[in-house]
């Protein structure tokens, strides 16, 4: 006979495993995930010289931005490659786009639209 503490056990296990799995299903990358992260992106706004880039331990290690402004904001890895210290950044409010200037010149324009559109098409090959 099955006691009532192993069925309760049984039936925890159930309800955690499906929420693990509601879970882990919800921070695969979904397209809905990449949606939002790119509304996110595009609600932020700041600009300024950079004068330290630096790796973000406490956040999950990552990359980031520190301005005269004394502000920070993370970037994406690709993009942070090509930053150095003493570049200069743009990324207006509603726009997905990051602008970079060396030497008062703009020398490249990071899309955060084609980002996640390229993070989605790497996905739906798998």
């Amino acid at each position: 006979m099955i006691k009532k503490e192993n069925i309760l056990k049984i039936l925890v296990l159930v309800i955690l495993l499906t929420a693990i799995g509601f879970w882990a299903d919800y921070l695969s990358g979904n397209d809905d995930f990449y949606k939002r992260a790119l509304e996110n992106r595009k609600k932020e706004s700041y600009s300024g010289i950079v004068i330290e880039k630096y790796i973000d331990s406490s956040q999950h290690r990552t990359p980031m931005l520190k301005f005269t402004s004394s502000s920070n904001t993370a970037v994406v890895n690709s993009f942070w490659d090509e930053i150095e210290v003493g570049d200069s950044i743009v990324k207006v409010k509603g726009q997905p786009n990051i602008y970079l200037y060396k030497n008062n010149e703009l020398v490249q324009v990071f899309n955060y639209n084609t980002y996640y559109q390229n993070l989605m098409a790497q996905k739906s090959k798998k």
